[in-house]
């Protein structure tokens, strides 16, 4: 669970630096191929991070990476 909330804080963290990058880019009016190029991958990784995002919300294709309700595993041994 640690990995999960430590990702979700870097994605966030990724996705306002991303955010601010672009507003930077939209207020210096420069539209150059490379300014263009550089909105565009950084519109390309927030598409990506929305993708991992909604990942995320599906359940784990591998059973043993499911957990029960209150956050006990079960195993039985």
């Amino acid at each position: 669970m640690p990995y999960i909330l430590e990702h979700l804080t870097s994605l966030r963290q990724e996705i306002t630096d991303l955010r601010n990058m672009n507003a930077r880019s939209v207020n210096r009016g420069a539209d150059s191929q490379v300014d263009q190029s550089a909105m565009e991958m950084r519109a390309n990784r927030l598409a990506e991070i929305k993708k991992e995002l909604s990942q995320m919300l599906n359940r784990p294709e591998d059973p043993q990476v499911w957990w029960e309700k209150g956050g006990r595993h079960s195993r039985v041994a």
